[in-house]
């Protein structure tokens, strides 16, 4: 009994001896040729960095100097844009460059190329506002510094570059004679790891084999998916005893875990079709609120007879008539197409003029429109109908009653990610609680009613919030007012196009 288990005991101290011996061995080695291989990798990619840095830096300088050279001869303003795309990146790139004092050679030119940078950038500044101002002289002077600052640019960079790739060089050959005697050292220890592997395999598989291959003729079957197999317990007094105790109840958990499973699949199966259930019902009421609200702002009016009277002010010569009902015409026949349908914001701010120009004839010179459009804006997709209410709602509570002369301005910027939209006029003004009203009340229907279109600000923001899924109505719309002075609304509209797919950003 004794003899038994000093002689498993054994066994397993020197495979754990062996197996300890050959892992270490081989992860020092391991260890080494990684460290060596990851000194090398480094030293490679500060080269490479530093090679692309002051490659960037030098096309860099060459392309800010040929915008600049385009827009002084061209004016282009997309030489100007590039030019201001270059400026802005040799400005970060001169920030990081270290100006404190150095005496190591590399630094020194880096130093350098930062301080002829910032005189670059400022030399180019002066010739942008010279041209500006007209004043070819100067400008012309400008560019020619900027010309000598740019090659004495290069003549430095090309400098350190060469001091890079030298160093470099030498780095690399002395880290290459390293890995030679890595390599060898690696390749012998492999050998003495395959014998001493050898070794251990011959003594232990005589002992091992026959019940591991009886376990694996098991394992074949269950990985075919026959759970059934009937496996007796071995007892040969060493660990494949444990081994084999260990498989039954393995398979016995398995087919728990797998009775389980089926258990599981079936309930996540019923969750889910109860989930796509609920994810179609919402998407239908959410359709159908868009529709609810759509259906309610569709105008009928009588755009044949408006288009009749219009052709027959012309034959009896009554032009400001016949121009004051084709405006009307043109009002009626935007507000008749399908309102389910998106248009550009030039198209909806067409509409806007139009209902200016009826205004006007209404009333005479007591309104004056004021445009200011970022053009980059006019090919952003909005509902129909979103900016005339608005407009129009400036003119009835905040124009209608003004005793001086009313301005209402629109202004449209395009940002990177939306467009601002400002309607602001001069009129009277409202409190706080006349701008929750507009915005928020229930009672916005009877708004509404005095509206061209029928067509109030809490319809126009239900659409928007539906159409572009905006929850807080914060980021849609804001207004400022002041009793007496007047009324700022400003939309900020996602820049995204709406087609079949759903959203796509333009």
């Amino acid at each position: 009994m004794n003899r038994e288990f000093f002689k498993f005991f054994g066994i397993r101290k020197k495979l754990i001896i062996y197996f300890l011996f050959i892992i270490l061995f081989l992860s020092s080695i391991s260890l080494f040729s990684y460290y060596s291989a990851d000194v090398v990798l480094n030293n490679t990619n500060t080269i490479i960095k530093d090679y692309i840095y002051i490659n960037d830096v030098k096309n860099t300088v060459n392309s800010l100097i040929t915008e600049l050279e385009k827009y002084l001869t061209t004016a282009s303003s997309e030489s100007l844009l590039r030019y201001y795309d270059y400026y802005n990146r040799l400005q970060v790139i001169s920030r990081e460059i270290p100006r404190t004092l150095d005496y190591n050679e590399d630094k020194l030119i880096l130093k350098d190329i930062g301080n002829m940078l910032d005189e670059l950038l400022s030399e180019t500044d002066k010739a942008v506002l010279a041209k500006r101002g007209r004043i070819s002289s100067r400008y012309i002077a400008n560019f020619e510094r900027v010309t000598e600052i740019g090659e004495y640019i290069n003549k430095y960079n090309n400098k350190l570059l060469d001091n890079t790739l030298k160093g470099g060089t030498e780095r690399y050959q002395n880290i290459n004679s390293n890995m030679r005697f890595i390599i060898i050292l690696t390749f012998f220890a492999i050998i003495v790891s395959v014998i001493v592997t050898l070794y251990i395999a011959a003594s232990a598989t005589y002992r091992l084999i026959k019940p591991i291959s009886e376990l694996s003729k098991y394992a074949e079957r269950i990985t075919e998916g026959d759970l059934e197999v009937k496996l007796t317990q071995t007892h040969t007094g060493d660990e494949t005893d444990i081994l084999t105790g260990a498989f039954i109840n393995m398979v016995e958990s398995i087919k728990d875990y797998i009775s389980e499973l089926k258990k599981q699949a079936e309930m996540e199966n019923k969750l889910k079709e109860q989930e796509l259930q609920n994810l179609k019902m919402g998407s239908l009421l959410k359709e159908a609120e868009l529709k609810y609200l759509q259906s309610q702002i569709n105008p009928h009016f009588l755009f044949n007879t408006l288009n009749a009277a219009a052709q027959l002010s012309t034959i009896e010569g009554a032009d400001k008539t016949s121009e004051f009902i084709e405006n009307i015409a043109q009002l009626f026949r935007y507000n008749l197409k399908n309102i389910d349908d998106l248009v550009s914001l030039r198209d909806e701010i067409e509409h806007v003029i139009n209902y200016i120009q009826i205004l006007k004839m209404r009333f005479g010179n007591r309104i004056d429109f004021y445009t200011d459009i970022d053009e980059l804006a006019l090919d952003t997709k909005i509902p129909r109908i979103t900016l005339q209410p608005i407009v129009e709602n400036a003119y009835i509570h905040g124009l209608q009653n003004l005793e001086r002369k009313g301005e209402i301005h629109l202004n449209v910027k395009a940002e990177l990610d939306y467009v601002l939209i400002d309607i602001i006029d001069n009129g009277t003004g409202m409190d706080k609680e006349c701008i929750n009203a507009i915005i928020c009340s229930n009672k916005d229907e009877e708004i509404a009613k005095k509206h061209v279109t029928g067509i109030g600000m809490k319809n126009v923001l239900e659409r928007l919030e539906l159409l572009f899924n905006i929850k807080d109505r914060s980021e849609l719309i804001s207004i400022e007012s002041k009793i007496d002075e007047g009324t700022k609304v400003t939309l900020k509209i996602p820049r995204f196009n709406v087609g079949q797919g759903g959203l796509k950003v333009c």
